[in-house]
């Protein structure tokens, strides 16, 4: 229930930043600006929409990509969780089944140790 909350949260919080940008690209989209490459030393004059776009672009895929790095180590701890729960919940099988053939023995050899007793 939580996890689809969640989801739903998460695709309208995209959906607002994805119509925000729209808007914005819709109210400047014959302004130009300049900007001055460092490297180049020159300035440059480009359209808003363009530079947002791309800006926009490469801010969307970086953290895609960082979401994608945080769940495969989450995905690793969980395997890893999981690996650890079954060899425990292994182990308490293997020491109960242990146990319950002692506890067979035991009674195996109270028996005998009865009947022995009698036929003497």
């Amino acid at each position: 229930m939580i996890k689809n909350i969640e989801k739903i949260v998460y695709i309208l919080i995209n959906l607002l930043v994805l119509l925000g940008f729209v808007l914005f690209v819709c109210f400047n989209f014959n302004k130009t600006t300049e900007f001055f490459c460092p490297i180049m030393g020159k300035v440059y004059s480009t359209k808003l929409v363009l530079l947002t776009g791309i800006q926009f672009l490469a801010a969307y895929i970086s953290g895609y990509i960082l979401c994608l790095i945080f769940k495969q180590k989450a995905d690793k701890l969980c395997d890893a969780y999981q690996k650890r729960h079954e060899s425990i919940s292994v182990a308490k099988d293997t020491d109960a089944a242990k146990i319950a053939a002692l506890e067979a023995k035991i009674e195996t050899l109270e028996v005998a140790l009865e009947s022995a007793l009698k036929n003497k």
